[in-house]
């Protein structure tokens, strides 16, 4: 396992040939700003283990980019103390078979997060998310966004529990799936375990092929149908781009998007 104390920007590539197994454990330093990017690439089946503790009034953003031509497994738990402010982003849009298990514990008085993800896929995906508030006056928003190409399977599993006496905190989910024809599957279940009245609690989840009425609407503007469909698919994807802070990855984030969806639309 390779043990990182992280204050600052750090980027790390994870190459699939030489790593089967990667192991990372992250402690974010107290009242610092930073950021990590990790992208997994290569062509075999490979695991990521991530261990992210992170200290108190720290305001810390990771991004996760895969990139790998084969299955990958992702397991991810965070610890967040107190009035910490965490972003994860999670960008899937290789088309191969993932797995993100992802745990978040808010340990502290006044820990946020949000987490954004962005899947477009025809391979099998699946997404289990959970986040526990420990303590109270925490705050999650967990965002997830995905895409099933023909013959794709992608399950979202959401679960948001308050502990009895983590007063004031709030906690909150939407998981939106496009599926682009008959072939295409999907499943979200979203779950909320509530154990104190003194807490806000919400969730939101759409599952479905594109609006007829958009598709209509935008043709009679003179797009084809393709040129449609490729506008509905890029708009649910685009939104990861807005979590991150830095201009130049977000504009990268969108071309890629664009690319990838343009790809899957010609087919």
């Amino acid at each position: 396992m390779m043990e990182l104390t992280v204050n600052s920007s750090e980027q790390f590539v994870i190459d699939t040939e030489k790593n089967e197994v990667s192991e990372y454990k992250l402690q974010i330093t107290p009242r610092s700003r930073s950021a990590v990017i990790i992208t997994v690439q290569g062509t075999k089946s490979a695991r990521l283990d991530l261990d992210v503790s992170v200290g108190d009034s720290s305001d810390f953003t990771l991004l996760v980019i895969n990139h790998n031509e084969a299955e990958l497994e992702i397991n991810e738990r965070y610890s967040l103390y107190a009035y910490s402010k965490t972003v994860v982003a999670h960008c899937d849009l290789n088309g191969y078979d993932a797995t993100v298990n992802s745990d978040y514990a808010f340990k502290e008085e006044g820990a946020s997060l949000l987490v954004q993800t962005a899947s477009l896929t025809s391979g099998k995906v699946r997404f289990n998310q959970n986040c526990i508030h420990e303590a109270g006056n925490s705050e999650a928003h967990v965002n997830n966004y995905g895409v099933v190409l023909a013959h794709g399977n992608c399950d979202m599993v959401v679960k948001n529990t308050i502990v009895k006496g983590a007063h004031g905190s709030s906690t909150h989910q939407t998981s939106r799936l496009l599926t682009y024809d008959k072939t295409s599957v999907g499943k979200i279940l979203p779950v909320l375990y509530i154990y104190d009245n003194d807490v806000a609690a919400s969730h939101a989840a759409s599952l479905g092929q594109p609006d007829s009425d958009q598709l209509y609407y935008l043709q009679s503007r003179g797009l084809s149908y393709g040129e449609a469909l490729k506008l509905i698919i890029i708009g649910y994807l685009l939104p990861i781009t807005t979590v991150i802070s830095d201009e130049q990855l977000g504009n990268t984030l969108k071309d890629e998007i664009e690319m990838k969806v343009g790809e899957a639309c010609s087919m």
